[in-house]
């Protein structure tokens, strides 16, 4: 590992109510090594040599996969599980350095890292896939059925993965995310090898203040309203609830018995039952439940007794994770393990038996997204694990919808930006190309999780061009918030003066290249600042637009056109993977023009210099002969 490579691994631990007396998020920096336990017979001495490495003034940070539950279990009786999928491991990142932050403090070393905007800049997820279709998830709720009917279980959290392309960067997101739901036990972490992981979860696994254990389960949610009165009454409700009481006293009595291993007799309490806390989307109910930790025991023995929690399997524990080993199809990996500190160990007289663990505090690693790199260099690729609980009276179709509701903790963010259309309109005629633009906008909606409601859209464009001045084109623009909500503006043509254009080259002036891998590239967001100045600062220049290229320099778009070439005599156009949006007018002399027999191959600046022509288009404007200004 190079020096520049151990300097981008960082870790913060975010408390959105750490404050200037109560300095309770953590920034970890300058990394040192990793220890990982991949094997349960590893535990004791993997944890021991973090523990000798905190002992010498280095800062502990854990991650635990799901699946590391399952090789401590294995450990008790011998191997039970069908499958070993995942990393499954225990993870110690170790730091130099550890700094202890305000939210404030959290606030400002954001925004420094992400470029010094006050505001987050542009970041979220696209093509949004799910790892189970409905079916697939209806079968899976009954043969949970089936077992909890068979007496196997009481209840089953059955969760399935969200696989997703990341745009922006990992800060960026994290920024948007924890704007969305501010959370005690947030976590952005920069891992060895380019990896991320972002957290915004809201529950406490377990942590240790002195000899003091508290655990804090999640069980029971309900949709939050913007309509203060059903908000109100949804929180009554779930509170209320005897289905979601059931489910939640049946974890705190799991807690109590994992607690009970390792507490000092008669100790364990429940000092908080069935409370109703808000998040941006959905009310939780939580409980707590306490101990005194037994002298003597080690941070090795609390995970043995309690990891996973029991919040993220159900009960018994043991055999319900077998359940769920046998059907989930997917490794959880991080999501639904934990993530949290370890300090050193306070020093204490010999023989006490009070210093074998520190204190620390674990959460339950829900809400949490792991980013890996892609094929696609410096693009990132992204996994969340969302879940129900399921019990007897569980019904399939409202379980998966409550999943969804879950998954709109990341599906729902704001991106940052709008999707939009410009369209050539009149009064006459309506839209040109209608149906492009909107199918267009449709698949551009789909897969960045925009609402879009193309029939009424349609209606309002009409609407709009029945009210144009009568034979005069316009330039129409139809924008689309993240929310669904549409803004339809209109404005005269003015035509342009020449019949050919100019274009300027990127590489002249000093424009960045285009990423490749960049998949807002696909689709027309307001997110264009280079793109904008590129054609601004054209026009100035008495040209039309500006060409763009990749980063190997390949010829990808202008700013506000597609481009076509003719070498050869015949008419070419760079494909789509390059770089490239699929323009209306584009697509319109691929398909429809017989005359130009254009087709897509990848074009150099020397292609474009040494074409026999050279044509822009949009829809807006059709096709454009061109010509390139140096």
């Amino acid at each position: 590992m190079t020096a520049d490579e151990r300097g981008a691994v960082f870790a913060l631990l975010d408390d959105c109510d750490a404050s200037a007396a109560r300095r309770s998020s953590r920034l970890y920096t300058r990394f040192v090594h990793e220890r990982v336990c991949a094997n349960a017979t590893q535990l004791e001495a993997v944890c021991e040599a973090a523990a000798a490495d905190a002992r010498l003034g280095l800062h502990a940070v854990v991650l635990a996969d799901y699946e590391f539950g399952r090789h401590l279990l294995d450990g008790e009786s011998g191997p039970s599980f069908k499958t070993q999928h995942g990393d499954a491991t225990l993870r110690f990142l170790l730091f130099e350095r550890c700094e202890k932050l305000s939210r404030d403090e959290v606030d400002a070393w954001l925004v420094n890292e992400d470029g010094g905007l006050a505001e987050p800049s542009v970041a979220g997820t696209a093509n949004v896939r799910e790892s189970v279709e409905p079916e697939e998830f209806n079968a899976a709720i009954g043969a949970i059925h089936s077992a909890l009917h068979a007496g196997d279980s009481y209840q089953v959290n059955y969760t399935y993965r969200l696989g997703f392309d990341v745009f922006g960067s990992p800060v960026a997101l994290y920024r948007r995310l924890r704007a969305r739901q501010p959370v005690r036990y947030g976590a952005l972490i920069a891992l060895p090898g380019g990896a991320w992981v972002l957290s915004c979860s809201p529950e406490l696994f377990v942590e240790k203040q002195g000899a003091t254990l508290r655990a804090r389960p999640m069980k029971g949610t309900a949709p939050r309203s913007d309509d203060p009165a059903t908000d109100r009454g949804a929180a009554e409700f779930l509170g209320s609830d005897p289905k979601n009481r059931a489910e939640n006293v049946m974890i705190v009595d799991l807690l109590r018995n994992d607690l009970s291993r390792v507490a000092q007799t008669g100790s364990v309490n429940v000092p908080a039952l069935f409370s109703v806390e808000p998040y941006a989307s959905v009310w939780q109910m939580t409980s707590t439940v306490e101990a005194a930790l037994r002298p003597g025991t080690s941070f090795a023995g609390i995970l043995r007794a309690l990891f996973p929690c029991g919040s993220i399997t159900g009960a018994p524990k043991h055999r319900t994770m077998q359940l769920i080993d046998e059907l989930e199809s997917t490794p959880r990996g991080l999501y639904t393990g934990a993530i949290g500190w370890l300090d050193a160990a306070a020093s204490e007289p010999a023989g006490s038996g009070g210093n074998a663990c520190g204190d620390f505090c674990m959460s339950v690693a829900i809400r949490t997204l792991t980013l890996k790199p892609s094929a696609q260099a410096g693009s990132l690729r992204g996994t969340m694990g969302i879940g129900a609980g399921i019990v007897l009276d569980s019904v399939a179709e409202d379980e998966y919808a409550e999943c969804r509701l879950k998954a709109r903790f990341l599906t729902g963010a704001e991106p940052g930006f709008e999707l939009f259309e410009t369209m050539l309109a009149t009064r006459e005629d309506g839209v040109r190309y209608l149906p492009r633009h909107l199918a267009r906008l449709s698949a551009s909606a789909a897969a960045l999780g925009f609402p879009f409601d193309a029939e009424a859209v349609r209606a309002k464009i009409a609407e709009q061009c029945a009210a144009l001045p009568a034979k005069t084109a316009h330039r129409m623009r139809l924008a689309l918030g993240k929310n669904g909500a549409t803004q339809i503006t209109a404005a005269i043509l003015t035509p342009l003066a020449d019949s050919t254009v100019g274009v300027l080259l990127a590489t002249d002036h000093g424009f960045p290249t285009m990423q490749s891998g960049d998949p807002l590239l696909q689709h027309k967001t307001t997110r264009r600042a280079e793109y904008d100045r590129g054609w601004r600062e054209a026009e100035a220049k008495g040209a039309f637009d500006t060409l763009f290229f990749n980063e190997r320099g390949e010829l990808t778009e202008g700013g506000r056109s597609n481009v076509f070439v003719k070498l050869a005599g015949k008419w070419w156009t760079p494909p789509l993977g390059l770089g490239v949006l699929p323009g209306v007018m584009r697509s319109v002399l691929l398909e429809d023009d017989a005359s130009l027999q254009a087709k897509e191959r990848v074009l150099t600046q020397a292609d474009l210099l040494n074409a026999e022509a050279l044509m822009i288009c949009n829809a807006l404007r059709g096709a454009l002969p061109a010509r390139v200004i140096r």
